[in-house]
């Protein structure tokens, strides 16, 4: 319904405040940072409150070829070309929001032909004969606002549009942090290449002095076999390293949107291991503005409350000025003239009365919404301070492995070595070697796999801290 006497607008205002029905909505509480009590957990670890990554955080690693291959796939990755459009999607959608806050204006024209009857509007001479009909209006229109409608739907489009770009950059550090994984896997298996090829040194050694002793009478002929037994395995597990190499060049050179060709290019990488890792002196409250993620789902429950506001303004008047200013005449020859002018304006006033129903639903959506994205924030806050202790606690474990590992391989490679001297000296049996052997093996893997969890946790902290994102403070 519109009304269009002034009068009467504040009264019809008044007499619909308050009659919003909310159905008992009462908002899921948002989880508070300083509530996520940390200390104990983090405890110990080095603090520098400058520790937060930079934009490039993995030029750290002092690989050049890694920042080439980052850089490569950052410059166009389709998931990066998605955030992008979603982005450009949201900045539309708010500046169109923003036009809604702003006068209308719009110029009219219209020419038409026509036979006027002879008892209608017009007597004769014009009913009864075919006339032109000329108009040229500017019109103009502003909603006012009053209920903040509008306001409130700009104001969604803004958070909107920092969730987007959070999103973006959340995309962005995804990428860099697969590719650096990704690198991460093939320095490991390039450590294993150097133990399986160790191993294969030696078991061919131990088959050769197997073969001397088999000779001198020694050994028997089932020694060769199973040392021959040896070499087959260990070549066996050479091949499967070598196709682990040629798989991860196949991975980055999907990163970085290239052929595999672009992978067969690559070599060994020079990855430079972090010898400890330093928290900001403020967690877990920064990370509010510092996870892309995080950032994202808040921005998404300002979007969502402001659409609230929104849903509960339809309730109220709607209140919209209207004028126009022209010319009309029949006939186009005088249609400039000062007598044709045409000059109009008003207040218009829209009432909702018999789609309250409709208005209740919109609101109960937008309601849900809100708690939606509240409690999809606060997981997302649980989930960002969880990964920051769960790195502090696999860097803690690791310290302590990498200790003992060192340790149990200094004593199997000193093992090893009176192994084989008492076997060439016929005073220990092959059984022993090979056990002793075994034993530098496993732990010279395990410590080409401790420097690759030393890299992968590193890369983990940086994700944890938000990889250099800092959120936008602008409105």
């Amino acid at each position: 319904m519109t009304v269009r006497n002034p009068a009467i607008l504040l009264l019809l205002a008044v007499t619909l405040a308050g009659c919003v029905d909310r159905g008992g909505w009462k908002p899921t509480p948002q989880v508070a940072p300083q509530a996520l009590e940390a200390s104990q957990t983090l405890a110990g670890s080095q603090v520098n409150p400058t520790a937060w990554p930079a934009g490039d955080w993995w030029r750290h690693y002092g690989d050049p070829q890694l920042d080439a291959l980052v850089s490569e796939a950052l410059a166009g990755n389709p998931s990066l070309e998605t955030a992008r459009a979603r982005l450009r999607a949201a900045q539309a959608q708010a500046i169109a929001a923003r036009g809604a806050l702003l006068p209308s204006t719009s110029l009219d024209g219209s020419v038409t032909r026509q036979r006027f009857p002879v008892n209608g509007l017009y007597p004769p001479p014009y009913g009864g004969s075919y006339w032109t009909e000329g108009q040229l209006t500017l019109d103009f229109s502003y909603d006012i606002d009053f209920w903040g409608h509008n306001r409130a739907l700009a104001a969604a489009a803004r958070a909107g549009v920092q969730a987007a770009q959070a999103d973006q950059a959340a995309a962005r550090l995804a990428l860099a942090v697969a590719v650096v994984r990704a690198y991460i896997q093939l320095d490991l298996q390039y450590a294993l290449l150097d133990v399986t090829n160790e191993n294969l040194k030696q078991q061919t050694a131990i088959r050769d002095l197997t073969q001397e002793r088999v000779s001198a009478g020694l050994e028997n002929v089932a020694r060769i076999k199973q040392s021959d037994g040896q070499l087959a395995l260990t070549r066996a597990g050479l091949a499967a390293v070598e196709a682990n190499i040629e798989l991860a060049h196949n991975q980055l050179a999907e990163l970085v949107r290239a052929g595999p060709d672009r992978g067969r290019q690559l070599t060994r990488p020079q990855l430079a291991a972090p010898t400890n890792i330093e928290l900001p002196s403020v967690l877990p409250v920064d990370l509010l503005g510092r996870r892309p993620d995080v950032a994202s789902a808040r921005a998404l429950v300002e979007s969502a409350t402001h659409g609230v506001k929104a849903a509960e303004a339809q309730f109220y008047p709607n209140v919209n000025l209207t004028a126009f200013a022209g010319f009309q005449s029949l006939g186009l020859s005088q249609l400039f003239d000062a007598s044709d002018r045409i000059l109009g304006g008003g207040p218009a006033l829209s009432l909702p009365l018999f789609n309250r129903d409709a208005l209740r639903g919109a609101l109960y959506g937008r309601q849900a919404q809100v708690d939606l994205s509240v409690a999809q924030y606060n997981q997302t806050l649980l989930d960002a301070v969880r990964e920051v202790a769960d790195v502090v606690a696999n860097w803690r474990a690791l310290e302590r492995e990498t200790r003992e590992q060192q340790i149990a391989l200094e004593d199997a490679q000193r093992s090893y070595e009176l192994t084989s001297e008492r076997y060439r000296a016929g005073l220990d049996n092959y059984l022993s070697v090979l056990s002793s052997e075994n034993q530098v093996l496993l732990a010279l893997g395990l410590r080409a796999e401790l420097e690759s969890r030393r890299l992968s946790f590193s890369v983990d902290l940086v994700r944890a801290l938000g990889g250099g994102y800092a959120a936008s403070t602008g409105g």
